[in-house]
């Protein structure tokens, strides 16, 4: 397939996204009916007319696209050997559009980056622990990647944040890479509606196809002028985007909520970690639940009553946890409707 690069004045000139779309095409590469807007104090990727599902958005060429293949003799990790490439890139001034469209160190914050006054804010003490072990945990990642760079320090520790908040992962079952794409990267996350109520399925309104070599931006579904691109970073819920991304994400009611509960003490039976999300794992936590509150087997009306008395013990145990935290769902959205972006903050929700 031939694919005509045609200019679109999508991206205002002057800036750093011009010049990246303009760098993207001139390699070969494609930017359709998109471009970046701020929005609400966030940078995003949005379609500029009515596009169909299927429809190409973007095609980003392998000259464009710092990547790393996975490679067991470096004895660095996937996510270490792309720190590497992109510090790499930077000493030698390649990519230097993509360099230059990409924040500062301090323009991308992430939770380990709280000071404990403001972890100790957090409604789970598990996750400001986790956040309180990120320091040591990427200092040794730097470490273990400056043998094999000439920069200095402060180089490495950029080019790590800037992996870990906006790289994407393929696996093509054969190799695994990681990668960092231009253009492609500025668009936000969503966690993607469900299909319908009767089968759950999840619909990405955007997905990422690579051939091993090029990254193709799609329309999984049809868009509106103005309706923004979205992908999905990950499926784990606020907690995992807040620890590695820098934000939560507000559910709508036709979102699937991607959560990890953990109920009760460790002495209780309620001690379980429970995986919410999907249907195939909201059924699974359910049967978990149901193991430990119950002994032996039940069938028929019985089975159907004693699974009504397991999602009751289960909704009363979730209205259990959310007393015990200081503020509620409604002191937590006033609060966060109460906040203001400045102009250093928009594209938080990207560069973070």
């Amino acid at each position: 397939m031939i694919v005509v690069a045609v200019a679109i004045p999508a991206f205002s000139p002057g800036t750093p996204e011009h010049a990246l779309a303009t760098w993207v095409r001139r390699e070969g590469g494609f930017v359709g009916k998109v471009r970046v807007e701020t929005r609400d104090g966030l940078r995003g990727l949005f379609v500029t007319e009515p596009v169909r599902a299927g429809e190409l958005l973007v095609s980003v060429p392998p000259g464009c696209i710092v990547s790393a293949d996975e490679d067991p003799q470096w004895g660095l990790s996937l996510r270490e050997l792309l720190t590497a490439r992109l510090v790499g890139a930077r000493t030698r001034g390649q990519c230097q559009p993509y360099l230059d469209s990409l924040p500062t160190l301090d323009g991308a914050p992430l939770l380990c980056d709280w000071s404990d006054e403001e972890l100790e804010q957090l409604q789970a003490a598990e996750l400001a622990e986790l956040a309180r072990g990120m320091p040591p945990f990427v200092a040794a990642s730097c470490e273990r990647v400056r043998p094999y760079v000439q920069a200095e320090a402060s180089v490495v520790e950029w080019a790590e944040r800037m992996v870990r908040t906006r790289a994407m992962f393929f696996d093509t079952g054969v190799s695994r890479r990681m990668s960092l794409v231009p253009v492609v990267d500025l668009a936000n996350h969503r966690t993607p509606p469900r299909r319908s109520a009767m089968d759950g399925e999840l619909l990405e309104p955007v997905a990422l196809g690579s051939d091993g070599e090029s990254v193709a931006l799609v329309a999984r579904s049809d868009l509106r002028t103005g309706e923004e691109v979205c992908l999905t970073y990950r499926h784990e819920g606020n907690g995992q985007l807040l620890l590695h991304y820098g934000f939560a994400e507000m559910i709508c009611a036709d979102q699937p909520c991607f959560e990890t509960l953990r109920l009760g003490a460790s002495s209780t039976p309620l001690a379980a970690a429970l995986h919410l999300g999907s249907d195939e794992a909201d059924a699974a936590a359910l049967a978990a639940l149901r193991r430990h509150l119950v002994d032996g087997g039940a069938e028929g009306e019985a089975a159907s009553a004693l699974d009504t008395g397991v999602c009751s013990a289960l909704a009363a145990a979730c209205e259990a946890e959310l007393r015990r935290m200081p503020t509620s769902e409604e002191e937590d959205a006033r609060e966060l409707a109460s906040l203001s972006l400045s102009a250093d903050d928009a594209g938080r929700r990207r560069s973070a």
